[in-house]
């Protein structure tokens, strides 16, 4: 380290650096040259060269100083946030590690005085997705948006790639999208963060490991130098760098791509950069010379598709402000000491207890690791994408009566709806409404203020892919096409729709519900009795201060027409003025846009986390660590795969039981928690009774009879997602032929126990000189034909084709079904499985008659 550039930059600072200060100052200042260069390579090449040094040392001294102050900035915050946790460590009621395990993650019992990281990062990203509508609307194409519009995609990248589409759409949405991650960026580092802002960033880039290796050095090298910004490129001296250094540079930037980082690897030395708030600071070093570059090496060296690669951008950058404003600037390890301690001291009060306690600090460790989003490695990648294509299959065959079972949200929406004291005929009025094609408007409204936007983005996640989507490796075009038909399933089935319509009409009415009453109440603590009494109740639960109230208060609630005309939203507390909330951040010492932050991300939360428990969508993190654990987050071995396989379809069931169960036990008294199960129960089996009949009417049979006491059994576990499981109360295989071993084995055993009876089954019948039988290898077959179960469309399927096929492979198999629906299911069939008898449904069987 040359002494001429430690005291250039100690001139320029005014004051002598610190040894700290002083590593890498002279790389510092190569790296000022070459950035001012780049900004005006004209002016640069008519300075002198000591007026070059000399200006580079200066940037290099504000570089230094800024480093220096951002450093004590983040000491600071990291004590505040320290004092906080601390804080709500001591006045919770719960041990350490359940304190800290419900300050990350969604608890719905109501004693967690706190809202969770989880939920402040979904609310900061349902928010953000909100802001950019026309961002989605540039991409999604005909067919109720069934399929991605190509040309949408590329033009949006275009605008945001500062190019001219000539797409009005495009330019609306890429000037929302470049709004909103500025947004997310400045409110990151009013957190600790340390993103710079970079003029001409437009959008993430995506790089493949897997495809850049696979090319090898020298084609990925021939292929950049075609595409990058050679102005971008320059030396100290302001000349631009020739090929054989842009070549040599590019090598560099390969061998990192290629080998996932390995190749900065220090052995015995930590990697990692360790601190949250650097996530994002490192420099972009690939620049490109357009969009069409840029959009064309996306194409050849990445796997992720460029919509979703913006959408993967915000998703991230929301949950990392949320942990940075929980846990400070360093939240990892600010977890680590707070599990430490917790771990100390709960062992100290019970050592007996200590391999118990150490348990579940790692397991506290695999729920932190799931909030924040820990990366996953993949062990295999093909084997990954073979067992998604496999999932992603059975969601699209399976599943396209679905939307039948979803009958039994009505019930759950009640029940919370009591809970909070929501008015409910409101809430089903208002999903009536939501559910009329021509109130497109009012889904708008919903979809800008962050309510049902994983339906319009095509999740899968409460009935598919069981949450693992965000995960899935889709690299081949096999589980692209796969992926894509369990999205369009949930579509056209309509699921997603009255998903959409009950996440929309319950938020909707309680955001409204929360506008009325902060234009009633004076402070949240002042609902003794009266209309707002639970709902305020459950908001000093979730730990809303009077100071989020205050903020509330100021906000001028929307009026969104027949859904509600004092529509508290995250947008209308957004635009409160500054002098308006000058008074209230002067008390707390935070500047104003910190507290529209915390107000409107606070009610968000609060709000989104009980439309959860209304209409269940994606499991919770606590649900997915339950679920799968560390075991399960090891993609792409076969042994996880296989367990991950077996555990789909099985999210729903165990989120019901995990939530409303949970909150059942979070009934102050036994009276409490019998009603709230009782009420459950009722609901869910009414509701679910509703769902049976609709299926059996949807798959040609006659409503079942009701006074029937199995009738009743299958309602019940209908209503919580486990209709399946009701045939096995009276029989040995289900109506599908599925046996009690392959369905509780998820489908993965189920087919293995299907491919037994077709393979196993018939070579044991040829040994025994008897007809062989084909139907178990039509019904596997029926398994993995997309759409092949559509509720309105699978009777007429069936009869036209699976049941043709049936009755061909095993010759008397439909007489055998309908002689067993009369003897096990007392049913009988108003479409007759051959399709030669039609009659209308015997509505008056359902009576007994």
């Amino acid at each position: 380290m040359r002494a001429e550039c430690i005291d250039a930059v100690s001139r320029a600072l005014g004051r002598q650096i610190t040894q700290a200060e002083a590593t890498n100052i002279e790389a510092r200042i190569l790296q000022a040259m070459r950035k001012l260069a780049s900004q005006d390579r004209a002016n640069w090449l008519g300075m002198t060269e000591g007026d070059r040094f000399m200006a580079a040392a200066d940037m290099a001294a504000r570089d230094v100083a800024a480093d220096a102050a951002l450093k004590r900035r983040r000491v600071a915050l990291q004590a505040l946030r320290h004092d906080a946790v601390q804080s709500y460590l001591q006045n919770s009621k719960h041990d350490e590690l359940s304190a800290l395990e419900r300050m990350l993650a969604f608890h719905s019992d109501g004693q967690s005085g706190t809202i969770s990281i989880e939920s402040m990062a979904s609310a900061i990203r349902d928010d953000a997705l909100g802001s950019v509508l026309d961002a989605i609307d540039a991409t999604k194409g005909k067919l109720i948006g069934l399929f991605t519009n190509k040309q949408g995609v590329l033009d949006l990248v275009t605008e945001l790639r500062g190019g001219d589409s000539g797409n009005p759409l495009a330019k609306a949405g890429a000037k929302q999208y470049a709004e909103t991650t500025e947004r997310l960026r400045q409110r990151f580092n009013r957190a600790g963060g340390n993103i710079g802002r970079l003029e001409d960033w437009g959008m993430p880039q995506s790089h493949s490991q897997r495809l850049v290796a696979k090319a090898g050095e020298d084609r990925w090298v021939a292929d950049m130098l075609g595409k990058i910004d050679r102005e971008r490129y320059t030396n100290p001296n302001g000349t631009l760098m020739d090929d054989a250094q842009l070549t040599e540079f590019l090598k560099e930037a390969w061998n990192t791509i290629a080998k996932n980082g390995a190749n900065k690897i220090e052995p015995g030395k930590p990697t990692g950069n360790g601190m949250r708030g650097n996530r994002g600071s490192a420099e972009r070093q690939i620049h490109f010379k357009d969009a069409e570059s840029f959009i064309e090496y996306q194409r050849q060296y990445s796997e992720t598709p460029m919509l979703q690669t913006m959408l993967n951008h915000i998703d991230m950058m929301s949950r990392d402000i949320a942990l940075v404003e929980a846990l400070g600037p360093n939240p990892n390890a600010m977890m680590r000491y707070w599990t430490d301690i917790a771990q100390k001291n709960m062992t100290d009060l019970d050592a007996v207890s200590a391999d118990k306690i150490a348990n579940r600090a790692d397991k506290l460790n695999t729920l932190y690791n799931e909030v924040a989003g820990a990366r996953r490695t993949v062990i295999s990648e093909a084997v990954a994408s073979t067992f998604d294509t496999y999932r992603f299959l059975n969601v699209a065959a399976r599943l396209g009566s679905a939307a039948l079972t979803a009958i039994s949200d009505i019930g759950t929406q009640a029940l919370t709806s009591i809970y909070n004291g929501i008015p409910l005929v409101r809430v089903y009025m208002n999903e009536l409404r939501s559910l009329n094609p021509l109130n497109a408007a009012d889904r708008r409204a919903a979809h800008r203020s962050g309510i049902g936007l994983q339906q319009l983005l095509g999740s899968i996640g409460r009935w598919g892919t069981d949450g693992l989507q965000q995960d899935a490796y889709v690299a081949n075009r096999l589980s692209r096409w796969s992926q894509g038909a369990a999205s369009g399933l949930m579509k056209i089935s309509g699921l997603n729709a009255l998903s959409r319509a009950g996440q929309q009409a319950y938020a909707s009415v309680m955001m409204d519900s929360l506008g009325e009453m902060s234009r009633t109440l004076g402070q949240i603590g002042d609902a003794k009795t009266g209309p707002f009494r639970k709902l305020a109740e459950r908001a000093k639960e979730y730990g809303i201060t009077d100071t989020d109230f205050a903020v509330w208060k100021l906000a001028q609630p929307e009026d969104w027409r027949g859904m509600g005309d004092t529509v508290l939203t995250a947008q209308s507390i957004y635009r409160v003025s500054d002098d308006a909330l000058q008074p209230i951040a002067k008390q707390l010492g935070i500047s104003t846009q910190s507290l529209r932050d915390q107000a409107s991300t606070r009610l968000m939360a609060f709000v989104s986390s009980e439309t959860n428990m209304a209409v269940l969508e994606t499991p919770t993190a606590r649900e997915r660590v339950a679920m799968y654990g560390s075991f399960g987050q090891q993609r792409g071995s076969i042994p996880t795969e296989l367990y991950r396989s077996a555990m789909q379809f099985k999210s729903f069931p165990i989120s019901i039981i995990m939530r409303h169960g949970q909150r059942a036990m979070g009934q102050s008294t036994g009276v409490g928690k019998a009603s709230y199960i009782a009420g459950m129960v009722a609901l869910t089996t009414v509701f679910g009774g509703l769902a049976v009949q609709a299926n059996e009417i949807a798959s040609g049979r006659d409503p079942l009879n009701m006074s029937d006491p199995k009738f009743w059994a299958k309602a019940f576990l209908k209503g919580g997602a486990l209709g399946l499981y009701g045939d096995f109360l009276f029989a040995d295989y289900t109506q599908f032929g599925t046996s009690v071993a392959g369905v509780l084995g998820g489908p993965i055993l189920s087919d293995v126990d299907t491919l037994m009876r077709a393979t196993m089954g018939n070579a044991w019948l040829l040994s025994e000189g008897k007809e062989l039988k084909g139907s178990a290898a039509v019904q596997f077959l029926k398994g993995k034909v997309p759409f092949a179960n559509l509720w309105y469309t699978k009777a007429a399927t069936d009869r036209m084709i699976f049941n043709q096929l049936q009755e061909m492979a095993s010759p008397g198999y439909l007489r055998r079904m309908e002689r067993r629906a009369r003897k096990e299911f007392k049913q009988e069939y108003f479409a007759s499985p051959d399709g030669r008898r039609l009659r209308a449904p015997d509505l008056a069987r359902s009576l007994g008659n």
